[in-house]
Formats: C-alpha cells, sequence, structure tokens
C-alpha cells in the first residue's frame, strides 16, 4: 500500500513526536517550524540518511511499528552530518578534478616518451596484449575497442571546444589519428582509470606513477579506483559520509597499501580517499588550501558527532596529525 503525501508541516510534526530534539532547547513547536524550513529544500528522504544512525533498533515483536529515535538526538546534529557530506563532495570532486587534468597530461607525455610515438593509441604500443584481444564470441569487440568507442562518443560531443583541430577533423581526423596529447583530453576519470588498471604496461603505470610522486603503481592504482567511485557519487550528490567504496581486507590488500594506511585508515573508505587525495594535490599542487579546509569542516561536525572519525574510516579521532597527513 502506498504512503499518503504529507506535507513539509506533517513531515516535521513526525520527527518531533517521534523523538527529535534540539540541542539548543527549542520547545516542539520551535523545532517543528525549524524542520518544516528546512525540508522545504532538502528531500525528507536524503535527509532520513544522516538520521538513520540515530534510531532505536526495530521492535522484532512488531517489525511494523514506527521507528523511534534514541533519547538525545538533535536535530542539528543532523544537519551537521548533512552539511559535511556536502562540504565532503565538494572537497573530494575538487581534489579529483585537479587529478584528472594531472592524468591526462602525464599519461600523454609518459606514453608518448614511452613508445616514442606522437599516436600511441594508433601502434598500440605500451599497451598489454590481453587488451587488444577479441574475444571468442564474434558478437564481442575487444577491450580496446570498447574504451574507443566510450571515448569517441566524447570526440563527436566535444571536438567543437577545440578548435585548432576544426580543419583536421573535417578532412577525416578520428580519436585514434590525433596525438596523444590530444586524445587524453577525450578520456574521462572512468576513461583514464581504465587506460592505467588494465591497458597500459606496467612500466609505463609505473613512470607515470613515480611522476605523479607515488612511489608504490598497486597503491597509485588503488586510489585512481577509490576514486573512479566517488566521484559519480559526488557528481550525484550521494553520500560520501559513511561509506565504504571497495571491501578489501586489510590483511588482504597489497603490502604498499598495507604500508601507506597502517593504523591510519580502513581500505577502502572515505577516509583512505581523503588520505590519498592529500597525498596526490602535494604533488599536483604543492600551495593548495584543501587540507586547511577538509580540517575546517571535520573541526565543525566532530563538535556534534564524536564519532566522526569512524564513520570517515579513521582509526584516530586526530588523524590529522598523522605523519602521512604532515610530511616533513
Amino acid at each position: 500500500m502506498a504512503k499518503p503525501y504529507k506535507t513539509f508541516a506533517e513531515q516535521a510534526h513526525i520527527l518531533v513526536t517521534r523523538g527529535m530534539q534540539s540541542s539548543r532547547g527549542l520547545d516542539a513547536g520551535e523545532l517543528e517550524l525549524e524542520i518544516e524550513k528546512k525540508l522545504r529544500y532538502i528531500n525528507y528522504y536524503r535527509i532520513s540518511a544522516y538520521w538513520s544512525a540515530f534510531l532505536e533498533p526495530t521492535d522484532d515483536a512488531d517489525p511494523a511499528a514506527p521507528p523511534h529515535f534514541r533519547p538525545g538526538s538533535c536535530w542539528e546534529t543532523v544537519l551537521a552530518l548533512y552539511d559535511f557530506d556536502r562540504d565532503l563532495r565538494e572537497l573530494l570532486f575538487s581534489a579529483i578534478s585537479r587529478m584528472e587534468l594531472a592524468l591526462r597530461t602525464q599519461i600523454a607525455h609518459q606514453w608518448s616518451l614511452y613508445t616514442g610515438s606522437s599516436t600511441p593509441q594508433t601502434s598500440n604500443a605500451g599497451i598489454l596484449p590481453s587488451f587488444l584481444e577479441q574475444p571468442a564470441d564474434a558478437d564481442s569487440v575487444s577491450p580496446k575497442s570498447r574504451l574507443m568507442t566510450r571515448m569517441a562518443d566524447n570526440f563527436r560531443k566535444d571536438r567543437s571546444l577545440y578548435a585548432a583541430w576544426d580543419a583536421e577533423i573535417k578532412q577525416g581526423a578520428t580519436l585514434e589519428t590525433v596525438p596523444v596529447w590530444s586524445f587524453v583530453e577525450f578520456a574521462n576519470f572512468s576513461h583514464l582509470a581504465e587506460l592505467l588498471r588494465c591497458a597500459l604496461e606496467p612500466e609505463l603505470v609505473q613512470r607515470i606513477a613515480e611522476a605523479m610522486q607515488f612511489d608504490s603503481a598497486d597503491y597509485f592504482l588503488f586510489g585512481v579506483s577509490l576514486l573512479t567511485q566517488i566521484r559519480n557519487a559526488c557528481a550525484h550528490q550521494f553520500r560520501v559520509w559513511n561509506n565504504r567504496w571497495l571491501r578489501m581486507r586489510f590483511q588482504e590488500a597489497p603490502e604498499s597499501i598495507r604500508i601507506e594506511l597502517d593504523r591510519l585508515a580502513i581500505p577502502g573508505s572515505t577516509a583512505a580517499a581523503l588520505t590519498f587525495c592529500c597525498r596526490m594535490l602535494r604533488a599536483v599542487e604543492p600551495d593548495n588550501r584543501w587540507k586547511e579546509r577538509l580540517l575546517r569542516s571535520y573541526s565543525t561536525a566532530s563538535k556534534a558527532v564524536p564519532d566522526l572519525f569512524r564513520d570517515l574510516g579513521f582509526f584516530s579521532p586526530n588523524w590529522y596529525d598523522d605523519p602521512r597527513w604532515n610530511p616533513a
């Protein structure tokens, strides 16, 4: 049976009658008005993700009973989490955007240098044989062909932004025939990640990782894989607070990842992604203020939510004092 429609005021009343309180001492009527104002511009279902942690366990004897909030559950805490999550998305997306531009530059430069070709994507130089293999299924295509098809969509849609190629395109230039430094400009972050993880030879990937100031290609690829998932979540306004992106047991992770994250963050967590971004930005933009922005937002939210560090995947509330966040 479909749930009946509720006005914003009715939604606010439900929350208060189920035990939502105010840390500022607002009475029930004042709190309902406060909540109603927010619900006009924040979908009830969306913000429910931030109060779900404060609900009492479901009554097994009456699973249909409406959930109630634990004593001390405050609207201001819910808003603090919501605002922090919004800041996290903006910070992560900003870092990923800067990494994407740097990756395009380094992939093009290192791939061309490694192969001695300005169009290595045409000659298949530096590409793993497995990425070129035609599957036994006659209706299937090689991984490279699938990637090129997806990138060609960007080429057709965005080429008007690259006026320098107008004449060549009219004369029949294709994605595979443009120089590699133009080729990578039509790749999105997912395409770049696929090139690194599946297509390019290990020695070439190692060179790209070192150019981004990562000694370990394994850890570098781990971070890229993590950010590929998080980028989509940020772009679509999904929750990044209290989430796990890669289900990886610490003891099963490659040695380089265990070394990088030992006693600092859970592999595959938002904390691991933040740590990777902080290190990556030191190479891409040494004078950035990204860490300071993150700490300001974290400090504000952690006053309302003392266990916030655990939600992110850090092992300590003072994670920001770790030497890996403060290189000599």
